[in-house]
């Protein structure tokens, strides 16, 4: 059957395809200090790869999804307990993303976590 999400902003039903995940780095000369001060500017882009109901291809942003069902069950119906993962989990304290307290760098960021 596959993931049905739901964009959170307007409610419409789409299937999950895929993800995709770009990093970006732009420099550019300032206008006084040229190339010996230039003006950077770096970030990342999380979209995901939906289709809707005539099987056009959409990328959405992730913070925008949620999923409602995973092969025709309601994720609600399933027996997902997180009580036990709550200890095993971190804010990054940079950008506030949640991240696997094993892991050495924030997924989001990149700040190196002890």
């Amino acid at each position: 059957m596959g993931v049905i999400v739901r964009n959170k902003k307007t409610h419409k039903k789409y299937m999950f395809l895929g993800t995709g995940f770009g990093a970006y780095k732009a420099i550019r000369p300032s206008f006084f200090g040229g190339n010996v001060f230039p003006h950077e500017e770096e970030g990342t882009v999380t979209t995901v790869a939906v289709c809707d109901s005539k099987g056009n291809i959409i990328w959405i942003n992730s913070n925008d999804l949620q999923v409602i069902e995973v092969d025709g069950i309601k994720i609600s119906e399933m027996d997902i307990d997180d009580a036990d993962e709550i200890d095993d989990i971190l804010v990054c304290p940079a950008c506030g993303t949640m991240v696997d307290k094993n892991e050495k760098y924030c997924h989001e960021c990149g700040l190196t976590l002890f």
